[in-house]
C-alpha cells in the first residue's frame, strides 16, 4: 500500500530504547513472537532525573531497537517484549509502538508535502503521549536538548546519522549540504508536545535554511521496560 508520498506505508513500527547493550536482548525477544527482523542503532540518553534514568533515558550510551511488523503482528510482537521475563530481570527503557502512516505523513508535511492522509490508515487510540523527531546537522542536537528541556520536556536521546546529499543538490537547493546528522527523539505527554516543538523549531541553531527538519507523531502504545514496570501505568 502506497500513500500520496509513493512511499510504502503499511505496518507498525515498535521503537524500543535501552541500555547498551540489550538491544539484541530485546531484538531476539522480538523475533520469537514473529518479527522477521530489527535495525539496533547506538545513541545516548540526555536526562539527569531519577525517574528518566530509570526508565534508561538519562545521559549515558542506550540502544534504540526499531522492528517493523504487519498490523495484525504487532500487538503480539509488542506484548512479548512488554512482559518478556528475561527482559523484565535484565533490562529496563521504554517501548513506543508508532504508526508508519503516522510517521510518513508527519515527515511529508515537514518537507511541505500537504496534508492528505494516505490510504489504508489504521491507528488506535492515542496513548497520551507523542514521539517528536528533529533531524538535523551533526552538532546541533544538543542545543535543540535544550530548547526542549527549557520548554517542559524531561529528556530525549540523540543518535548519530548522515545525510546523503551529493555536491549537486548543494548546488541546485543553494544550502550546504552536512554530511553528518543527528537525530533527536523525544517522548511528551500530548499536551506538552506542541510547546516542545515549536521551543525546538525556533531554536537559534534552525534559523538556516536547511539545517533541519522536525515532526511529531502520536504513540499507539507507550509502556516502560524491565525493572520500570513497578511504576507502570500511562
Amino acid at each position: 500500500m502506497t500513500s500520496e508520498t509513493g512511499l510504502a506505508t503499511t505496518g507498525k513500527l515498535l521503537v524500543v530504547v535501552t541500555r547498551h547493550g540489550a538491544g539484541d536482548r530485546v531484538a531476539r525477544v522480538a523475533r520469537d513472537a514473529g518479527a522477521r527482523g530489527g535495525t539496533i542503532l547506538s545513541g545516548r540518553g540526555c536526562a539527569a532525573n531519577r525517574l528518566l534514568q530509570l526508565l534508561c533515558l538519562a545521559d549515558t550510551e542506550k540502544d534504540l531497537v526499531l522492528v517493523l511488523a504487519p498490523p495484525k503482528d504487532m500487538p503480539g510482537i509488542a506484548a512479548a517484549v512488554r512482559r518478556s521475563p528475561e527482559i523484565f530481570r535484565k533490562t529496563t527503557g521504554i517501548g513506543i509502538v508508532l504508526d508508519v502512516t503516522a510517521v510518513v505523513r508527519s515527515a511529508w508535511q515537514a518537507l511541505g508535502g500537504g496534508t492528505g492522509a494516505a490510504q489504508g490508515e489504521t491507528m488506535k487510540e492515542p496513548t497520551g503521549h507523542q514521539l517528536i523527531f528533529a533531524i538535523v546537522n551533526a552538532g546541533y542536537a544538543d542545543d535543540l536538548m535544550a530548547a526542549a528541556r527549557g520548554a517542559g520536556a524531561r529528556g530525549g536521546t540523540i543518535l548519530k546519522a548522515r545525510g546523503t546529499g551529493t555536491e549537486a543538490d548543494a548546488s541546485f537547493f543553494g544550502i550546504t549540504i552536512v554530511p553528518e546528522k543527528e537525530v533527536l527523539l523525544v517522548l511528551a505527554a500530548s499536551d506538552a508536545a506542541p510547546a516542545i516543538c515549536e521551543a525546538v523549531r525556533k531554536a537559534p541553531c534552525l534559523t538556516e535554511p536547511g539545517s533541519g527538519i522536525i515532526f511529531r507523531v502520536g504513540a499507539e502504545d507507550f509502556f516502560p521496560l524491565g525493572g520500570a514496570r513497578a511504576g507502570e501505568g500511562r
